[in-house]
């Protein structure tokens, strides 16, 4: 887009380049007529917004303009020329409509000089601080929504790590000792952290950009919108299956089994089991006892900390203690 407001050019990329006479409409900085289009979702122009002020002695089109902009009916990319929000540009003629005197002309500014009738602001009027950076703007939001989705998805990977993480060693036949404890004693923080960066990211993602008074913002790709929160949707979904990964691992690992009722000559014996971190160690550990001569029946409770193991004969506890150890859980014989 050319800014410049003599120049001809209308829009230009490289040695392509669009002039007023080509365009269907002429956009508002291109032009002084009063009949031109200030705000082109709703058709108003300069002398209608100008008739307005006069006539209330503040802009009522601008504050309608804002509620209906305010309730997504505005279609500023499509349909300004300017591809952006046109409330900047009916700020500029509220402005100097009401820094002109009753007779039209330019009003006496604080400093005794009479101000030029195009100035947006007058000497008395604050002037706001300007950045060295650049505003954020509506697509950067979305994809800075992204990142803390993604954030909440590696903390929700992370927290079911205390599960997943041992029984990928098992299947890997290394030792798992001591890393399921690790990250079970951070599984709590890291799935705080989980839920506060969705919130963050959904916040991003699905807020609307909210403009200064009387300013323009750059109106974000609907096709980019639809990305970001499709994206967003999928790894809340991914999040969910990993934050409750070791509440349902057990159905796939064959759980901690059932223990029979013990026959007159067999023996029942509770053992404690430390080390397990979530229903899928049940399986293992249950697996690794079952393989024991002269074990009938074994059920393991990770909740409890707890096996029960059916003896045919002569109760091992050194035996169970050696089965499991081997996945980095401790057996000692409870009461």
């Amino acid at each position: 887009l050319c800014t410049s407001e003599g120049c001809e050019v209308v829009y230009f990329r490289g040695d392509a380049t669009v002039v007023l006479r080509e365009t269907r409409a002429v956009p508002f900085h291109k032009s002084e007529d009063r009949e031109r289009l200030v705000c082109f979702c709703f058709e108003h122009s300069v002398a209608e917004l100008e008739a307005d002020v006069t006539a209330n002695g503040t802009s009522t089109i601008q504050a309608s303009i804002k509620a209906a902009c305010k309730a997504g009916q505005d279609d500023c990319e499509r349909k300004n020329p300017q591809g952006r929000c046109c409330l900047g540009n009916v700020g500029q003629v509220v402005k100097r409509m009401t820094s002109a005197g009753a007779d039209g002309a330019p009003a006496t500014d604080c400093c005794g000089v009479k101000a030029a009738a195009d100035e947006a602001e007058s000497c008395c009027a604050p002037k706001a601080a300007v950045s060295a950076e650049p505003a954020p703007t509506a697509d950067t939001s979305a994809r800075s929504g992204l990142f803390a989705s993604g954030g909440a998805l590696v903390a929700a990977v992370l927290s079911s790590a205390c599960c997943w993480l041992p029984l990928a060693a098992i299947g890997l036949g290394a030792s798992s000792a001591g890393v399921g404890a690790f990250f079970e004693a951070w599984r709590v923080p890291l799935l705080l952290a989980t839920v506060a960066l969705l919130g963050v990211g959904f916040y991003l993602v699905y807020r609307k950009p909210r403009c200064a008074p009387d300013e323009a913002c750059e109106v974000p790709s609907p096709r980019l919108q639809r990305f970001n929160r499709g994206m967003l949707w999928l790894t809340t979904v991914l999040v969910a299956a990993f934050a409750f990964f070791p509440e349902y691992v057990g159905a796939f690992t064959g759980g901690g089994g059932e223990v029979a009722v013990a026959a007159p000559t067999q023996t029942t014996v509770h053992y404690r089991v430390e080390g397990m971190t979530c229903a899928g160690c049940e399986g293992h550990a249950r697996e690794a006892i079952e393989a024991i001569p002269g074990v009938v029946s074994v059920a393991v409770s990770y909740r409890d900390s707890s096996a029960e193991v059916v003896w045919s004969g002569e109760p091992d506890d050194a035996a169970v203690a050696s089965a499991i150890t081997e996945f980095g859980y401790r057996a000692s014989r409870g009461p």
